[in-house]
C-alpha cells in the first residue's frame, strides 16, 4: 500500500484487513486503521459486514496506542480469521456499499458506524477498481445470527417480505432463542 493516500513520507497513514471469503460466507470483519500522531495512535474501525443483507451489523471503534492496536486488535483477528491486508480504498468503497445496500432494503447500520467511519478520514473509495455484488443469488439472504432474537429475526424477515415481496428474498432462521444455541456447543 504505498499509494499517496496511504503513507506520508514513507509513513502508513491507513491500513485495512478483510476476509478471504467474505463473499462466500456472507459474513466477516472488516477492519480499517487510521494511524495518528506519526504512527503513535490508531484510530480503528471494525465493522461486522453481512454482504448478503445486513451491512454493518455491528461496529466497535477504537482509539488506542498502536502496540496496543497491533496486539490486542490486528494481530488478533488476524490469528484468528482468515485475513488479508486490502487496500484502505477498498475497504471503505465495501463498507459503505454494504451499508447502502441494507439501507436499500430497510436496515440501518449500527449506532457505532458514524463514528467508526472517521477512520476512512483521507481515504477516497473512488480510488477502488474493484466491484462487488451483494445480496446472495441476485436476493438478499438474510442468516439469524447467534446473537439475535427470535423476536428480531422475526422482524427483519417481515422487513424483507414488505420491502422485496415474497419469493425475493431468502432467509435461514434457526427457531428458539438466542441462548438457547450455547447449548450445541457445550461440552
Amino acid at each position: 500500500m504505498t499509494d499517496d493516500l496511504s503513507c506520508r513520507g514513507g509513513q502508513p497513514t491507513h491500513e485495512a484487513l478483510w476476509p478471504t471469503d467474505l463473499f462466500t460466507q456472507g459474513i466477516g470483519w472488516v477492519i480499517t486503521a487510521r494511524f495518528k500522531s506519526e504512527g503513535a495512535r490508531v484510530q480503528a474501525g471494525i465493522f461486522l459486514i453481512d454482504v448478503f443483507c445486513l451491512g454493518a451489523k455491528f461496529v466497535v471503534y477504537e482509539d488506542c496506542a498502536s502496540d496496543d492496536y497491533r496486539r490486542r486488535i490486528r494481530d488478533h483477528y488476524l490469528s484468528r480469521l482468515p485475513m488479508v491486508a486490502t487496500e484502505p480504498w477498498c475497504a471503505r468503497k465495501l463498507v459503505e456499499q454494504a451499508v447502502q445496500y441494507a439501507q436499500g432494503l430497510g436496515f440501518a447500520p449500527h449506532p457505532d458506524y458514524k463514528k467508526a467511519a472517521r477512520v476512512f478520514g483521507g481515504v477516497r473509495a473512488e480510488q477502488c477498481s474493484q466491484r462487488f455484488t451483494f445480496g446472495h443469488e441476485g436476493k438478499p439472504l438474510y442468516v439469524r445470527g447467534p446473537r439475535e432474537t427470535e423476536e428480531q429475526a422475526q422482524r427483519i424477515v417481515w422487513y424483507l417480505q414488505q420491502r422485496c415481496g415474497s419469493g425475493n428474498y431468502e432467509y435461514s432462521v434457526m427457531l428458539g432463542e438466542a441462548g438457547d444455541i450455547d447449548r450445541f456447543f457445550e461440552k
